[in-house]
C-alpha cells in the first residue's frame, strides 16, 4: 500500500494563463501567402503577345550587359616610326642623327636634347632616338624601337656595347637592326679598309643573322 502512494506523478500540462498562451503561439504554425498564391487568377496576364514582348525586352537588356561594346579607338594617323640610334662613344651617333633631320627637315640642329620627330610623307612621321650607353636605356629601347641603327666604329671594331644591346634585343623580340660602318675615311688604306669591312660584316652576320644588313658612312659627304 505504502509502494502504491509513493509512485510519483508527472505534473499536468497547463492548460490557461500566460505561460500556456506563450507556448501555444510558439508551438502553432501558420503557413503565410503571397497575394498572388492566394489570388493566383488576379495576377495572370490579360494578352499572350503583351507578355512575350515584356518577356523579350528583359532578355535582350539582361543580354546587354554581358556584351562590353566595342569602340574602334584606333587613331586616325598612324605613330611615328621609331628609329634607335645605338652605338659606343664616339661612334658619330649624333653626328648621323643630325644628318637624317637635315634630309626630312632641310633643317640644322646644333644641339639635340631628346627625340626629334620629322614628317617623312604624307602621312608617315619618323622619331629619331639617340640612345645612351646604359643597360637601362637600351632594355628600355629594344622594347619599343621598330628600327635599330647599330653604328660600329670600323677602327675599333664592334664593341662590348653592340654585345649587350644585341643580346637584349634577342631577349625581348629582335626589331630590325641594320649595322651603319662609320669613320671609313679615317682609314687610308684600301687593302686593309676591304678587309676589315668583310671582317666586321661577317661577325655582325654571325651575331645577328645571316643577311643583315651592313651599311657604309663616311663624314667625307656630310
Amino acid at each position: 500500500m505504502d509502494a502504491q502512494f509513493d509512485k510519483k506523478k508527472g505534473h499536468n500540462k497547463r492548460h490557461a494563463g500566460r505561460s500556456a498562451d506563450k507556448k501555444a503561439e510558439k508551438d502553432k504554425h501558420v503557413q503565410e501567402y503571397t497575394d498572388k498564391q492566394r489570388n493566383p487568377k488576379a495576377f495572370t496576364f490579360k494578352s499572350a503577345v503583351r507578355a512575350r514582348n515584356n518577356f523579350q525586352r528583359k532578355q535582350n537588356l539582361e543580354h546587354k550587359k554581358h556584351h562590353i561594346p566595342v569602340v574602334d579607338r584606333t587613331p586616325l594617323e598612324p605613330p611615328p616610326v621609331f628609329i634607335a640610334i645605338v652605338g659606343g662613344p664616339c661612334s658619330g651617333k649624333s653626328t648621323l642623327m643630325r644628318s637624317l633631320i637635315k634630309i626630312y627637315s632641310k633643317q640644322r640642329l646644333t644641339s639635340i636634347a631628346g627625340p626629334v620627330t620629322v614628317v617623312s610623307g604624307k602621312k608617315r612621321r619618323v622619331t629619331l632616338f639617340e640612345v645612351n650607353n646604359d643597360i637601362n636605356c637600351m632594355i628600355d629601347i629594344a622594347k619599343v624601337a621598330d628600327i635599330v641603327l647599330l653604328l660600329i666604329d670600323i677602327t675599333f671594331g664592334i664593341e662590348m656595347e653592340a654585345f649587350e644591346f644585341l643580346s637584349i634585343c634577342k631577349a625581348h623580340g629582335t626589331p630590325k637592326i641594320m649595322g651603319v660602318l662609320n669613320h671609313i675615311d679615317l682609314m687610308k688604306d684600301n687593302k686593309s679598309l676591304k678587309k676589315q669591312k668583310k671582317a666586321l660584316k661577317q661577325r655582325f652576320q654571325v651575331e645577328l643573322y645571316p643577311g643583315a644588313k651592313l651599311f657604309y658612312l663616311t663624314g667625307e659627304f656630310m
